[in-house]
């Protein structure tokens, strides 16, 4: 199913400032060379951490600060005309991404998390995106997903040193950005990342997915899809289904992957019943409207990853 991820505010940002660095002439971007993709390159940084100055050693090509009073934009404009081009799945299934890009790549922070483990030992992750160059410093492409990387660092001795990278994962979002991770705790000692998407048409409504990164394997890779868990940007004075979601990890016995619980609450109006989550619709009998709740279990299933437990379950009232 395809989905169309639509940022109006945050692609009008977009375009205001491609024609703001048209003025100023063509950004440039730097050849590197092919080392760069390594995932067992050694790196040290100082304390304290600074997230865009970790990911300027790690791309080390033109940086600019395309930054305002309303804004914050910081890219890094790099080629590789030496890399080695593999393939990455992008969510909004219009197409697998080709990384690095035959352009060039324009490669930004999204955020840095923090986190221990059990003995105290300090990590800090970056998430990085990837998009391909814009002369201008424009992120296009309404079905296209912002690649998501990974390098993780370990403190040690007031020293932060990569422990590992992961140049490019998977691409999430749309025009070429995709959202924030967020840490989650899914067993002992153990933390995936969840991004939340949403998806829709001008004016909505909008429905959400979320997606969950893990290490697997020696590597990370998408290990959950939990699809339409949310319906927003609904007008209320029309009488539109909407929904949200929470999602927490189970607290029992097992030790890594436990279990995870997506609970999604809202409103249904039988006029919409297509468009309705399929838990609830043999529920809905003659009560044209009304409230609904939704809890759905996923479960670690090894090389498929997170799967959802059936029958999920769901009341109405």
């Amino acid at each position: 199913m395809k989905q169309s991820f639509l940022f109006l505010l945050f692609n009008c940002s977009l375009v205001f400032h491609c024609f703001a660095q048209a003025n100023k002439g063509d950004l440039e971007k730097k050849e590197l060379n092919s080392a760069i993709l390594l995932q067992d390159r050694s790196l040290t940084l100082p304390s304290p951490f600074d997230g865009q100055k970790a990911l300027l050693k790690l791309f080390p090509g033109k940086y600019y600060d395309l930054s305002d009073k309303n804004y914050e934009d910081k890219v890094i404009n790099w080629e590789c005309s030496t890399c080695e081009v593999k393939t990455y799945a992008d969510a909004n299934e219009d197409g697998d991404v080709s990384f690095p890009y035959k352009a060039g790549v324009a490669t930004r922070l999204l955020n840095v998390m923090s986190y221990s483990d059990s003995s105290g030992t300090q990590y800090k992750m970056l998430a990085i995106n990837h998009s391909e160059y814009d002369p201008e410093g424009a992120r296009v492409g309404r079905f296209t997903g912002g690649l998501l990387g990974l390098a993780k660092f370990v403190l040690t001795d007031s020293v932060w040193t990569l422990k590992f990278f992961q140049p490019a994962v998977a691409a999430y979002g749309a025009f070429s950005s995709c959202p924030k991770p967020v840490l989650l705790l899914i067993g002992q000692g153990q933390y995936a990342f969840m991004i939340r998407t949403v998806n829709g048409g001008a004016g909505g409504p909008y429905d959400s997915w979320f997606y969950l990164v893990a290490g697997s394997g020696g590597a990370y890779r998408q290990v959950m899809a939990a699809a339409n868990v949310e319906r927003t940007g609904v007008d209320a004075a029309t009488g539109m289904s909407s929904w949200s979601a929470t999602y927490k990890v189970s607290t029992g016995g097992k030790k890594f992957f436990r279990d995870i619980i997506v609970t999604i609450k809202g409103n249904y109006n039988t006029t919409e019943m297509e468009e309705l989550p399929e838990e609830i619709r043999p529920l809905i009998k003659n009560k044209k409207k009304g409230n609904f709740t939704v809890t759905r279990l996923y479960t670690y299933k090894g090389s498929q990853g997170y799967v959802l437990q059936a029958p999920a379950a769901a009341t109405i009232e």
